[in-house]
């Protein structure tokens, strides 16, 4: 396997500051409340180039993903007409090259044919055997080749004799695995500083760290750790804003598809890795553990295992003119998972009609969430008022069903593989994000003083 080596067209003739008038810049404690009380612009409205409104997809609780805005839109689509469209929207709720309908027309079957789990065993039944499934000599040894490379560049850009690179000694295989031992190890004991796990105060003695490795050893791999050679003199910098991590991301990608197969049933969503330095694609999103950080998108099985990861950048120079942004991160997650007969959930961030027939051509099912203003809808399901607990629903001819059921506030689906119906189901609460959070590791940039 290879390891490879502000918003425009605003209209400022309409601005309220005029000359001469006096601005007001914010405190820290009034930005923090804009934060906080939902008068942040997330970023994400730059994703869905479908929607003209859009929402969190971030809710904790899966519980119609949009958040509590979703009833106040229908109040922008529904004329005074009662129940009837608003004219100059209707073409929202266009159902151009959609017939819907009030019956299931059970036309889709697609047999799942995929074995799934492991496609190769490990070499013991150890927790470690299954560690080094993925983590094989092959990844350590770029890891060693990047980071020694690295180490020098550091020495070479040094100013003083007495800085911790001048000492520095070229690391290898073994030395480079019980660094990351260390590393994850960090995650299920918390310190508040990385040196406390090198004291020898009885307060904060923790043999293990120092028996396997130095503290200075530690802290000067960590500062020249590095995943992809820096250019060199005359040449120009990648345009790839990931081009410092892409070589990992590839690896983890390429190697989860050799070793696993995936299950029927699968799941698309986001995680936010923390980050609060500065970063030009830097996400905000209230409703995750990290509210900053670096959104990555993540195809995983219905108990947290994660097969791809995608992450974003805010760059779309790949996406071609006929595809949106969700279409895109949807295709290139499931890219060679297609017609197996698979079940995708995804929530309403990337759900549409539209979408849902195209996967039903890769015969691919999708289930999930939907946002009320997407295109080729039902206007007779989207208009309708219900009262708590009745639902409406309507198939199109390929069988896709749109349905809307009334609990607290309106709750919009979308599902290719199952016709209207209502049971009881007990909540998990296994997901990705919870599991991560149980051995988080994140540290703050380390450099050594040169």
């Amino acid at each position: 396997m290879d390891l490879p080596a502000g918003p425009s067209g605003v209209d400022r003739s309409r601005s309220p500051i005029k000359k001469g008038m006096k601005t007001h810049i914010l405190s820290d404690a009034e930005l923090l409340d804009i934060l906080e009380n939902d008068k942040w612009i997330s970023s994400e409205e730059e994703f869905d180039v479908e929607s003209e409104y859009n929402y969190s997809s971030d809710s904790d609780d899966g519980e119609n993903e949009g958040n509590d805005l979703q009833n106040i839109v229908m109040s922008d689509y529904v004329g005074s007409r009662g129940n009837e469209v608003g004219e100059d929207l209707s073409e929202m709720y266009s159902s151009t090259n959609f017939d819907w309908s009030t019956d299931s027309q059970n036309i889709n079957h697609f047999e799942y044919t995929a074995t799934p789990g492991l496609k190769c065993l490990p070499n013991g039944d150890q927790p470690i055997d299954y560690f080094n499934l993925l983590v094989t000599d092959e990844l350590l040894d770029f890891l060693v080749d990047e980071t020694n490379i690295y180490a020098i560049e550091i020495f070479l850009n040094s100013v003083s004799d007495k800085s911790r690179i001048s000492n520095w000694v070229n690391t290898n295989r073994s030395e480079m695995k019980t660094f990351l031992s260390l590393l994850f190890h960090m995650g299920t004991i918390k310190m508040p500083r990385l040196e406390d796990y090198w004291k020898t105060n009885k307060l904060f003695n923790l043999p293990f760290f120092r028996t396997y490795m130095s503290r200075n050893r530690f802290t000067i791999l960590l500062r020249a750790l590095h995943f992809s050679r820096n250019p060199a003199e005359g040449e120009s910098v990648p345009r790839n804003r990931l081009h410092k991590i892409q070589p990992i991301v590839n690896y983890f990608n390429s190697r989860m598809n050799e070793i696993f197969e995936p299950s029927k049933n699968l799941s698309l969503d986001e995680s936010m890795v923390l980050w609060r330095g500065r970063l030009v694609f830097r996400q905000y999103i209230k409703n995750k553990r990290h509210k900053f950080g670096v959104k990555m998108y993540m195809l995983t099985e219905s108990w947290g295992l994660i097969h791809k990861i995608m992450i974003y950048s805010g760059q779309g120079n790949d996406i071609s003119e006929s595809m949106t942004h969700t279409e895109f991160v949807v295709d290139n997650l499931m890219s060679g998972l297609y017609h197996k007969g698979r079940s995708l959930y995804m929530d309403n961030f990337y759900n549409s009609v539209k979408l849902s027939r195209k996967l039903l051509q890769q015969k691919t099912y999708v289930t999930g969430t939907l946002r009320s203003n997407r295109k080729h809808n039902p206007r007779e399901v989207i208009a309708q008022k219900l009262k708590k607990g009745e639902s409406i629903c309507r198939y199109t001819e390929d069988n896709i069903c749109v349905m809307k059921w009334k609990d607290k506030r309106d709750v919009l689906t979308i599902s290719s593989e199952f016709p209207h119906s209502m049971i009881e189901i007990e909540k998990n609460r296994n997901r990705q994000d919870q599991m991560t959070s149980y051995y988080p590791f994140e540290r703050k940039t380390y450099e050594t003083k040169h």
